[in-house]
């Protein structure tokens, strides 16, 4: 059984949470939701801390989660408005370790696994979740940056978080569809920006896996 658990890759875990935050968000129940929510974010954070691993960043980072989760878990049990954006801010920033941190790795590998593959599309996920994040900010420090938000965003965290969830995602996919834009002179280019950060990444990426590959293979033949 020990055995069978550590064939399992170790990015499966943070792949699945992820998949299911994008999945699940946009249904859960209004009366349930800002819990149900913290949960599922809860589960990003864990499974991202054994994502990680070990290695120079792991005690670093296991500090940055366990504080993240109790800066996330105070202002939702004490609801207090001003410690929303602080909560989201460490939030962000607990993203951008995590995806600095699967980079540098990816760009360290020599071959390619199913854990490399699953890795470049945790990164790619987690990124869409750090801009996601940061759109929530953006609205509530500018409230109207965005048009064709619900209406039940302005005054719901939850639908909020959905909201930029999707509209983060069609940003960084390049769909463009229009139903939710960005107005103010912060929400646009970053928007551009993770439209740009995602054709980038796959560009690289993918001729990075792509290159790691064909060298495998003729290391294999040379055999």
């Amino acid at each position: 059984m020990i055995r069978l658990i550590r064939d399992i890759p170790r990015n499966a875990a943070l792949l699945i949470v992820l998949l299911v935050l994008i999945a699940v968000s946009p249904s859960l129940p209004e009366t349930s939701s800002g819990v149900l929510f913290e949960l599922v974010f809860d589960g990003i954070l864990i499974a991202g801390v054994y994502s990680v691993g070990p290695g120079r960043h792991r005690w670093p980072f296991l500090v940055l989660t366990v504080v993240t989760l109790a800066v996330r878990w105070g202002e939702h049990l004490s609801g207090v408005p001003q410690l929303d954006v602080g909560a989201l801010l460490i939030t962000v920033l607990w993203l951008v370790y995590a995806v600095s941190i699967m980079i540098g790795r990816l760009f360290q590998r020599r071959d390619v696994t199913v854990d490399t593959i699953l890795g470049a599309m945790v990164t790619y996920l987690l990124a869409a979740v750090a801009f996601t994040i940061a759109f929530e900010i953006v609205e509530l420090l500018q409230p109207g940056s965005f048009s064709g938000l619900p209406t039940e965003a302005r005054s719901h965290r939850a639908e909020l978080g959905s909201s930029m969830l999707y509209f983060s995602l069609v940003c960084i996919t390049t769909m463009g569809y229009g139903d939710i834009v960005p107005l103010s002179n912060v929400a646009r280019p970053l928007a551009v920006l993770e439209g740009v950060f995602g054709q980038l990444y796959l560009a690289v990426m993918i001729a990075r896996l792509v290159g790691l590959h064909i060298a495998s293979s003729r290391r294999r033949e040379e055999d």
